[in-house]
């Protein structure tokens, strides 16, 4: 492939757009791809997510499947109390006109708010409660396979010469700052070590006990109370997210950038993944650290196999899962006893749920009735939901939302966000949450909390080690 080959039958794939206009279309998606050299998608998201006001990388579980994305052909967002399903029906109608060029289909990437109902804090200003993104330029990496697509919205004012022009340019000024990225670019400047709060930490103790005793008095079956730390830092997130991949291999790589913010984590949840007229998803609950050596840690997980408290609170999840895909799915296999999910610092019970879609049911529509689970929720939903907006003093932001990718087929793949951190200007804020049943003990849940804390902390930890020493 040499030169500008590569971009051969961009601009006519703009022109046929252009031309579809006269048929009515006020606006036609223009969309172009072409095979090219595998690039590191989370360097390139390293040195380029600060110069794009909207970028993002995806990875999935146990694969070399990356994508990274930059800038905003199209936004779809989803206004606190409106049907996520009109996300899809918007895509589809933009999908109907569109020229596709190259063998590939457009995908949109994005997430959705915990609490979509809530108006969010100054911490999350720059994410919207609810949107999918149609980027400008995506890299995908597909085992040993790499292509570019390039997405563009073209109207009657659009210069198509022009636009192929600039959209060249501004590939190569991306790839430019990914080999021009320096060690020193992904290193971390930390003012203060997390340290535990003694006062905040009694606080937190004293939520969870309010919560376990509004339980024993059948006000809920479950609920997933949250809490957050904070840390002054600065830092490229790619470091970070470096350390996530190779520590986490069977989590999926997730980070959003938008504005001055950048929300990443490596999440062991699927909420939902449609594909080929079939919706799965697990059930994740019930915890217990990973042991220091492996007949430690095997006894660990058969305690929790064997845990009436957890096994408890993992069912209900399991049965609230299978009401909800009951309304969208034929032949829902029954749930198989659960299994260990065993990650660095902890382990699960998880139990892989699986069913045929009913016609004319579309991903988004079972997503919206899926969030939030009992996982990162509580049971009953509604005054669950109630209960954690007014008494748990967090705003969640993105953190236990679904973040994910849809495509032009309807098909997708969503994880619920956890073991994640929002990074700002000076501060990078953690969160996780513990699901509380009758059975829970205020300090065995805050001890599980920072457990989960350290998916992140020790990433940070590990970048600054390679700070200090390259100093």
């Amino acid at each position: 492939m040499k030169g500008r080959s590569k971009y051969t039958g961009l601009e006519a794939c703009l022109q046929e757009a252009k031309s579809r206009l006269s048929q009515g279309q006020s606006e036609v998606l223009a969309s172009f791809s072409f095979p090219c050299h595998r690039r590191n998608p989370i360097s390139l998201f390293a040195a380029n997510y600060r110069h794009e006001r909207i970028a993002s990388l995806w990875g999935a579980p146990c694969g070399d499947d990356f994508s990274a994305s930059f800038g905003s052909a199209r936004e779809f967002n989803c206004a606190p109390g409106e049907p996520w399903s009109e996300i899809q029906a918007n895509w589809q109608k933009l999908l109907a006109s569109a020229v596709i060029s190259g063998g590939h289909r457009p995908v949109l990437c994005g997430g959705f708010a915990f609490d979509c109902q809530k108006a969010p804090s100054s911490l999350w200003q720059d994410f919207p409660s609810g949107v999918l993104t149609l980027p400008e330029l995506v890299l995908y990496c597909e085992g040993d396979r790499s292509y570019l697509v390039m997405n563009f919205i073209v109207t009657g004012q659009t210069d198509c010469n022009y636009i192929a022009k600039r959209v060249k340019a501004r590939w190569q000024r991306i790839l430019s700052r990914s080999s021009n990225l320096s060690a020193n670019d992904s290193l971390l400047l930390v003012e203060s070590d997390f340290s535990q709060n003694y006062a905040d930490q009694m606080a937190w103790q004293q939520r969870v006990s309010d919560v376990v005793e509004s339980i024993k008095r059948n006000e809920f079956q479950k609920l997933v109370l949250a809490r957050s730390e904070s840390l002054a830092v600065d830092c490229c997130p790619g470091s970070i997210l470096g350390y996530l991949q190779e520590s986490y291999p069977d989590a999926y790589l997730f980070a959003f950038s938008r504005g001055k913010s950048c929300f990443l984590g490596a999440s062991p949840e699927r909420l939902a993944a449609g594909k080929d007229g079939r919706i799965s998803t697990v059930a994740l609950a019930g915890s217990a650290p990973r042991g220091k050596d492996p007949a430690t840690d095997y006894k660990l997980g058969i305690s929790l196999l064997d845990s009436d408290k957890d096994r408890f609170e993992h069912d209900l999840v399991v049965q609230h899962l299978l009401s909800i895909l009951r309304k969208y799915c034929h032949n829902l296999a029954e749930a198989e006893p659960p299994q260990l999910c065993k990650l660095k610092q902890i382990q699960h019970l998880l139990t892989p749920l699986e069913g045929l879609v009913k016609d004319g049911v579309n991903l988004l529509d079972i997503l919206s009735d899926l969030h939030p689970s009992a996982a990162v929720g509580g049971l009953p939903r509604k005054k669950a939901l109630k209960y954690i907006r007014e008494n748990e003093g967090l705003d969640r932001g993105w953190y236990a939302g679904p973040v994910g990718w849809l495509n032009a087929e309807g098909e997708g793949e969503f994880a619920v966000a956890l073991r994640s951190a929002l990074f700002t200007p000076g501060q990078v804020t953690l969160f996780a949450g513990c699901g509380l049943v009758e059975a829970s003990l205020p300090t065995h849940e805050y001890r599980e909390s920072c457990i989960k804390m350290r998916v992140i902390q020790d990433a940070i930890r590990s970048v600054s080690l390679v700070a200090e020493a390259a100093e």
